[in-house]
């Protein structure tokens, strides 16, 4: 008779993955289970140019499909392709941020 597995195994690493989400973005990197609060969580590690990775992680439940791939493709895939966003969504340059000062301190 086999022994039942418990829930309490160590994190799966998959490797170099190509890694498919909802909403048809893909992401190629090393991935593994990690956990995140109380949930575990696909962990991908992008490689890129100038940083050497970016890290991301999705839900289990954003994962449409999760195939296998070499470090060479992986590699070649995105050496000249940065997956952070050229300029993020709360990028404001320092001459457009207003500053607001306490009007009660008039007289």
């Amino acid at each position: 008779m086999a022994e039942a597995t418990s829930d309490n195994t160590a994190p799966q690493d998959f490797g170099w993955v190509l890694l498919e989400l909802m909403g048809h973005r893909q992401r190629i990197g090393r991935a593994r289970e990690e956990y995140v609060g109380s949930g575990k969580m696909i962990r991908i590690d992008i490689p890129t140019e100038e940083d050497g990775e970016v890290t991301e992680f999705y839900g289990t439940n954003a994962v449409y499909s999760l195939r296998p791939i070499s470090e060479e493709v992986a590699k070649d895939h995105w050496a000249a392709r940065d997956p952070r966003p050229v300029r993020p969504a709360e990028y404001r340059p320092a001459s457009q941020i207003e500053h607001y000062e306490d009007d009660d301190d008039e007289s």
